[in-house]
């Protein structure tokens, strides 16, 4: 059992390293979970200090699994690293008041409609767009925006359903597969790399911890080409200055006061322009790199700041940290030679596979990026460049091709 003053951060599904983080921090945790046998929710359940089996999406559920918390003489937060974990923790912090984000700045950085009109409004840095609440009113909300532009849900997240439409044609397809009151926001197409950039606020005030280069760029829609991260990104001391800059207005027009935020950004001709923010650190991945690289572990800092404890001793340092998606071809997966010669490559930090042998490869979308990954940090970005493609070509998946029957069978 956890002391009845110790300072107390109750995690919503977390990672192991979050766990592990608080515990460093000198916390002590209390998991919840709806479901606690659940990969990685089982693995941070065994770092914890209790863990308790709630539907945290419920909030008068997890307010009669918690609510008692709110008469203990300790401090004590409650931490979602995610999209719906975040506006659920802000949501409960505010009614037990205990430490945490507003709510309503969590809630306004889901909404991409909202943010993006008053960030428009705010920065100089406008972006057309148009909300979209039924599917018959599409090609018309295109229109208006013009080819190419981008459909999204207004409250999603993570590149998911992102439709690039380039032509009235891509529009009557989209269309055919909507529900009629779709929830969208309609937006130009933004050419450019594409950045994320991780930041930590405390009291309002907002500190960017580092840039990463982004691949590939917000269309939304898998590429025949690579995707993942590279943290730091390459930016000249400018174009760096102009990002933090729509970065910190972003957060500020949100009324985010506290923890992570993730925001995406692409550099176009006319500058950096804002894609979303969150109000979470976003990819897991990213939060990975910056540790690597930087020596900053986010949710400890995160943490520790909304507790009131003793900063995290970061380690200092200068490294090149990346990651790149894995693709595999269609099919069922036999097998995947190569892995200890990847992690045998200097630099290289994991290989990670997530098809299970024997499974079926699914199709890479914008929700399935790709099926597994590797992580590498270097000193220098050529270096970190070409221990990444060492470690891909070191991996030889076995696949059996399976016939369109055998597809519609398994489906079935």
């Amino acid at each position: 059992m956890t002391k009845p003053s110790a300072p107390l951060a109750v995690l919503l599904s977390p990672r192991r390293s979050v766990v592990e983080a608080a515990s460093a921090v000198g916390a002590s945790t209390l998991v919840l979970a709806p479901d606690l046998s659940k990969p990685g929710v089982r693995e941070a359940v065994e770092a914890a200090d209790e863990a308790m089996t709630v539907e945290w999406r419920d909030h008068s559920r997890l307010m009669m699994s918690i609510g008692h918390l709110g008469d203990l003489p300790a401090r004590i937060s409650v931490f979602g690293f995610a999209e719906a974990s975040a506006l659920a923790a802000a949501r409960a912090n505010e009614a037990l008041r205990f430490p945490g984000n507003p709510h309503a700045a969590v809630a306004y950085l889901t909404d991409k409609a909202a943010l993006r009109g008053k960030v428009n409004q705010l920065t100089g840095a406008p972006v057309r767009f148009e909300h979209c609440d039924r599917a018959a009113r599409l090609e018309a909300a295109a229109l208006r925006v013009g080819f190419p532009c981008v459909a999204k849900p207004r409250t999603g997240f993570g590149g998911q359903d992102v439709h690039l439409l380039r032509d009235v044609a891509d529009v009557a397809f989209l269309a055919a597969g909507l529900p009629p009151e779709p929830a969208l926001i309609v937006e130009e197409f933004l050419e450019g790399p594409e950045y994320s950039v991780t930041a930590h606020s405390r009291a309002g005030a907002h500190t960017v911890l580092a840039v990463s280069r982004k691949y590939p760029s917000a269309s939304g829609v898998a590429a025949d080409r690579e995707t993942g991260y590279d943290l730091p990104a390459e930016l000249d001391p400018e174009t760096t200055t102009q990002i933090h800059q729509l970065v910190v207005a972003t957060l500020n027009t949100a009324g985010h006061r506290s923890g992570p935020s993730q925001t995406e950004v692409i550099l176009t001709p006319a500058g950096p322009r804002l894609v979303e923010s969150h109000a979470h650190p976003g990819d897991e991945r990213i939060s990975d790199l910056l540790l690597l690289a930087r020596g900053i572990d986010l949710a400890a800092l995160t943490i520790a700041s909304a507790l009131h404890l003793p900063p995290p001793i970061d380690q200092p340092r200068e490294r090149y940290a990346g990651i790149r998606q894995l693709r595999l071809p269609p099919g069922v997966l036999v097998a995947v030679d190569g892995i200890d010669e990847a992690l045998a490559l200097p630099g290289v930090t994991g290989v990670e596979i997530s098809v299970p042998l024997g499974g079926h490869v699914p199709e890479t979308t914008s929700r399935v990026a790709g099926h597994g990954c590797v992580t590498a940090v270097t000193d220098g970005p050529p270096e970190l460049e070409a221990v990444l493609r060492k470690a891909q070509d070191a991996l030889r998946p076995v696949v059996v091709p399976v016939s369109s029957n055998e597809e519609e069978h398994s489906a079935a």
